[in-house]
């Protein structure tokens, strides 16, 4: 749907242009640099977008499209759409957790504890972009930037809670290691 959105916003823009907003706007779901390249086909084969420009040769990067009518009333239908049953949850680890067999819990641990410390290091960064972004003097009309900037306020809190969580399972991993005669690795030993 980010590709479909970008299209709708900026029609006629040429695929490479496409991938470009897409890494910049969306930088945190690391889309590869092929999504736009890889995406435009496979929607204009299912009718919600349709090529405005070919470009002659090998070179698709420069071909260019548009939204149909059936793309925007998809759109429009995932942006606002209410949901009507509870969201999946496919992190990994919770697999990973569901698969665990008792010999594995020391390695399963130290892994939860690096979620962990990586939580621990983006709350710290978004809690500084944060603040950097209250600093700055900006325009309060300009309402589509103030839109965009509402995660930069929730994030903090996201990593925050995240970093909770992952102690909270490692602690009652380890619990359970314990119980289960299991030697775990002493952190920074």
């Amino acid at each position: 749907m980010a590709v479909l959105g970008i299209v709708i916003e900026q029609p006629n823009d040429t695929v490479s242009h496409i991938g470009h907003c897409l890494g910049q706007r969306f930088s945190r779901a690391r889309f590869a640099r092929s999504t736009a390249h890889s995406s435009l086909p496979r929607l204009a084969h299912s009718g919600r977008v349709r090529r405005t420009h070919l470009e002659r040769g090998n070179d698709r990067s420069l071909d260019r499209y548009e939204a149909t009518t059936e793309g925007l009333e998809a759109f429009h239908t995932w942006m606002f759409e209410l949901p009507s049953a509870m969201p999946a949850l496919r992190e990994a680890m919770y697999g990973r957790i569901e698969f665990c067999r008792p010999e594995d819990l020391p390695r399963l641990i130290k892994m939860v504890r690096q979620e962990e410390a990586i939580s621990d290091d983006m709350y710290r960064e978004t809690a500084l972009r944060l603040r950097r972004q209250r600093l700055k003097k900006t325009d309060s009309a300009d309402y589509a930037r103030r839109i965009r900037e509402v995660l930069l306020y929730a994030d903090p809190m996201h990593w925050s809670s995240r970093s909770e969580r992952y102690a909270l399972i490692a602690e009652r991993l380890e619990e359970i290691a314990r119980e289960a005669g299991l030697t775990l690795e002493v952190p920074g030993g």
